[in-house]
């Protein structure tokens, strides 16, 4: 006879394959099992890592933008949302999101905001909050508990008057995470899960935050619910995963290595942060014209590197691989320039530049001999930057 399986256990099934098949070794102690409710950010308590803004395509009807997006359960009715500008205004600065998904936009469901301007675009962004559907929502009406949980939300609205012709796109994060205690040891543990993977349902696609106090919780870097968080050097895994949220069971288990192996394995910059320092770090231009001009005038090639001010790789580098000397000997033979992405649009879109970092290898006529996006470290650095590479 066959069996029928809820999502919650489906999860639970799910997750003992993966973590089976990754070679754990499992101690025999019950799973810890711990509830859990939702939580927002408030002032000085907020997680330092959030997960990428979904999409929404946005269409146009009349002078509006409209669109819908899923969020919850398999068969839950989408939301439908409608961009406008209220008389007058130059920037989109009212959203109606049909948060009860009847099909209507009622005036309690109309979201208002002072768009603003930042790095030459105008942002639009707005706050709300819907429902989401329980997927055991049977069992919680005959417990007398409500069939729907609430759901906080971060929409935001882009629009670049550099580049008209890019396609509307609404954007939208969960405002906020799951967060609970439960007694490890003899004293409390800080418990989260949090949507990596936008769709209102939990899984072993999210992430979660194990941690002896809340503060070391929010602070503590994302860790998938397909993998381990570290407590008192001890490692723990989960096994079942509650699709609303409600509940996490994890286990002890033994990872094969100590966190602090997993610290030095995972410290991926260390050899570019403890490479020989040069006197005097790569030195750069900003004028990526005079650059080419120079290079011409030198018979050299141009390295342009593009970044921003918000681009933390891009921070990591003028930190870590600048600074070495063998990148400073690696361009003795080049012209470097750097190029903020913000402040140069029309140089992003001549060099289709779409992520930060970006570094080029130009010929002084502009051609384009060599590309790459992200971090680059010493060892790569010097690679990009020698000639006939």
């Amino acid at each position: 006879m066959g069996e029928q399986y809820d999502d919650a256990m489906m999860n639970s099934i799910l997750a003992a394959v993966v973590l089976t098949a990754l070679g754990a070794t499992f101690e025999t102690e019950s799973p810890i099992v711990v509830s859990l409710a939702p939580a927002t950010p408030s002032e000085g308590a907020g997680l330092r890592w959030s997960p990428k803004g979904a999409r929404v395509v946005l269409e146009a009807d009349g002078d509006a933008l409209v669109g819908a997006f899923d969020l919850g359960p398999a068969g839950t009715r989408p939301i439908a949302v409608r961009l406008e500008r209220s008389p007058g205004a130059t920037h989109y600065d009212r959203l109606w999101i049909d948060a009860d998904r009847d099909g209507e936009l009622a005036p309690d469901e109309r979201l208002e905001t002072t768009p603003n301007e930042s790095r030459g675009k105008w942002w639009s962004s707005f706050s709300g909050e819907v429902a989401v559907p329980l997927s055991t929502a049977s069992a919680a009406q005959r417990e007398g508990k409500p069939a729907a949980r609430p759901y906080p939300l971060s929409l935001w609205f882009v629009a670049d008057p550099v580049e008209p012709e890019v396609p509307p796109v609404l954007r939208w994060s969960r405002r906020g995470w799951h967060e609970g205690t439960v007694e490890i040891g003899g004293r409390p543990a800080f418990v989260l899960i949090t949507e990596m993977h936008m769709d209102g349902v939990f899984d072993q696609r999210d992430a979660w935050g194990l941690a002896r106090d809340r503060a070391t919780l929010y602070k503590g870097a994302s860790g998938s619910l397909e993998s381990h968080q570290w407590l008192d050097g001890k490692a723990y895994r989960p096994v079942e995963i509650d699709a609303d949220g409600r509940t996490l069971a994890f286990v002890p288990f033994d990872p094969g290595f100590t966190e602090e192996e997993e610290r030095l394995r995972n410290d991926t910059t260390a050899v570019d942060r403890n490479a020989p320092r040069a006197a005097a770090p790569l030195a750069f231009s900003h004028d990526l014209e005079a650059a080419l001009v120079l290079a011409a005038h030198e018979s050299k090639l141009v390295f342009v590197d593009f970044e921003t001010t918000w681009c933390g790789p891009c921070a990591a580098m003028n930190r870590n691989v600048y600074p070495a000397q063998a990148v400073v000997e690696a361009a003795a033979g080049v012209v470097a320039v750097k190029v903020d992405g913000d402040e140069h649009r029309d140089l992003v879109k001549r060099f289709k530049v779409g992520a930060y970092p970006t570094i080029l290898l130009l010929k002084p006529d502009g051609t384009e001999l060599r590309r790459q996006v992200g971090y680059v470290g010493v060892a790569g650095m010097v690679e990009f930057l020698r000639p006939g590479a």
